[in-house]
């Protein structure tokens, strides 16, 4: 576990500083419960999951992690939550409606992502697993890296048109 935990601060070491240049997106390991450290993204007008001091978490980010029942299970998951963006401060946003048009728009894009599920409810986006073989991590969280900020101006393009 703490192995895939060092990669997981190794990526956000590599990806930190680039992404925030290039497309504002903050990559922070954060500590989430006693065994998981999930790699985060997200930029800072899209969640308070950065905020250390928030009573709870809201707004859309994405995550990378490993837990012990999934390294068991010889996986790591991702996804991309929404959590009560009705109360994203500056937005006029319903979940159900966020959830449809951002899975319309990324369908295509994500359908090769590996054990990819996007019929969950309107908090979780997208979810996916794929396997953790430790030879192998560093490259797959790289590649969940890339592949979100790929997909990270869809979520821009829909908070913009509910200003």
């Amino acid at each position: 576990m703490e192995q895939y935990n060092k990669i997981l601060k190794q990526q956000e070491r590599l990806h930190a500083a680039h992404l925030l240049k290039a497309q504002g997106l903050i990559c922070k390991q954060l500590q989430f419960g006693d065994d998981c450290a999930p790699l985060y993204l997200a930029k800072p007008y899209w969640t308070n999951r950065f905020d250390a001091e928030r009573e709870t978490t809201i707004g859309i980010f994405c995550a990378v992690w490993i837990s012990p029942e999934l390294l068991e299970q010889k996986q790591f998951a991702y996804n991309i939550h929404s959590k009560t963006i009705r109360k994203l401060p500056g937005y006029k946003l319903t979940s159900k409606d966020f959830a449809s048009d951002f899975r319309r728009l990324v369908k295509s894009s994500v359908s090769q992502w590996p054990g990819i599920g996007l019929d969950y409810g309107p908090t979780t986006l997208l979810e996916g697993r794929d396997t953790s073989e430790l030879s192998s991590f560093a490259e797959k969280v790289e590649e969940r890296i890339r592949g979100f900020a790929d997909i990270s101006h869809h979520i821009d393009d829909l908070l913009e048109k509910s200003i």
